[in-house]
């Protein structure tokens, strides 16, 4: 991922006493390509890659699954959150499946973009595309929050939750006209070439007048999209909740204290209370994704040209940097089973129902046995 190198393979790693986990040359500038760098963390990170596809995969189809339920689905914030998790998805089969396939699958670590410009195109444009849009619906919700606890007016009229549809729907419009020249201008393939080996004779991320067109140029504007306006947005609107939060908690608890027997007072109460554990959900999400994505931003803008050639030490500080920004977009699931009372109780009765047509099934089975 984010680099094509025309390499042959090293064949003297799979022998000697200086193959495979004896390297010590980690941190040394190679001043040849002609290697293919194996290590222990290597390995490690690309295990974890696929344990990341594999467990975001079926927590965020079950959270898309629970949050489109008659239930839940009739909230503007959780239309907001399918939203996320669905871009959540898309994002894992990007480069962080390359992570795997690069240092566990392919013999010679090409990228998955190195096989065609089909692929090379493909996974540019639904990593690109899946990041910054999981990124602003996040930042949806957390302005949709911020307007919902601040104007009254705001969850009647703009905030409803048909018309998030539409402002997903153009956010969604915007971020892909945005990317779409990769479907069409990223990539090229080498005149005169022949593959062999390492050599796939397809150069990603470049174009033959211009090998800067991704990295930095783009990658650059991708920050910008996926992580500064975001992150901006996002700590203002958390800000404003976390103020407003905390008047609230005052005020309930002024309240309490002069009648903690009035039925309006419960009330209040029992709502203060679940509109609370939404905004800790939604502040617990958005701290885990700026906190999780944050690094690999770094090392994009400081860090990748001073490392380009220092492998295998590049390839292990992107590694780690890639699984944990990944990470980011697998764990949703668990956030909110833990935090989200209302989707433990429909996620219980999801498979509840499951549970019954299957009894239901293999009781009309024994009956037509039977009969």
């Amino acid at each position: 991922m984010y680099e094509t190198d025309i390499l042959s393979p090293n064949y003297s790693l799979l022998l000697g006493p200086t193959s495979l986990f004896n390297r010590t040359d980690i941190f040394l500038s190679t001043s040849s390509s002609n290697h293919v760098h194996r290590h222990p963390l290597l390995y490690g990170a690309a295990i974890y890659a696929l344990l990341l596809i594999i467990v975001g995969t079926i927590g965020n189809m079950l959270t898309i699954i629970i949050l489109l339920r008659a239930n839940l689905r009739q909230y503007t914030t959780m239309r907001y959150l399918t939203a996320v998790a669905s871009a959540d998805l898309c994002s894992l089969y990007s480069w962080n499946l390359n992570l795997f396939y690069k240092h566990l699958i392919n013999p010679y670590q090409n990228d998955l973009e190195d096989a065609s410009i089909f692929t090379c195109r493909l996974i540019s444009f639904i990593a690109f595309v899946s990041l910054q849009l999981s990124s602003w619906y996040l930042t949806l919700v957390s302005v949709d929050r911020c307007l919902n606890i601040h104007f009254l007016f705001w969850n009647r009229q703009l905030g409803r939750a048909d018309r998030s549809t539409y402002i997903i729907l153009a956010i969604t419009i915007i971020i892909i006209s945005l990317n779409l020249h990769l479907l069409f201008l990223n990539g090229y393939r080498q005149p005169n070439c022949t593959p062999f080996a390492k050599r796939t004779c397809y150069v990603c991320y470049a174009r033959p007048n211009d090998r800067h067109y991704i990295f930095p140029k783009w990658e650059k504007i991708h920050v910008i999209i996926y992580n500064f306006i975001p992150f901006s947005i996002m700590l203002i609107s958390n800000c404003f909740i976390i103020r407003r939060s905390i008047l609230s908690t005052h005020r309930q608890r002024s309240m309490s204290a002069v009648d903690c027997r009035r039925t309006s007072v419960r009330n209040t109460t029992n709502r203060q209370r679940k509109q609370r554990q939404l905004t800790y959900i939604l502040l617990s999400v958005t701290f885990l994704f700026v906190l999780l994505t944050t690094p690999v931003m770094i090392y994009n803008v400081f860090l990748r040209n001073y490392l380009k050639d220092r492998k295998p030490l590049k390839y292990i500080v992107l590694g780690i940097l890639l699984c944990i920004q990944f990470t980011s977009h697998a764990i949703n699931f668990f956030v909110y089973c833990y935090g989200a009372s209302k989707f433990r109780h429909e996620l219980s009765a999801f498979f509840s129902s499951l549970l019954r047509r299957k009894g239901q099934l293999v009781n009309q089975a024994r009956a037509s046995v039977g009969y």
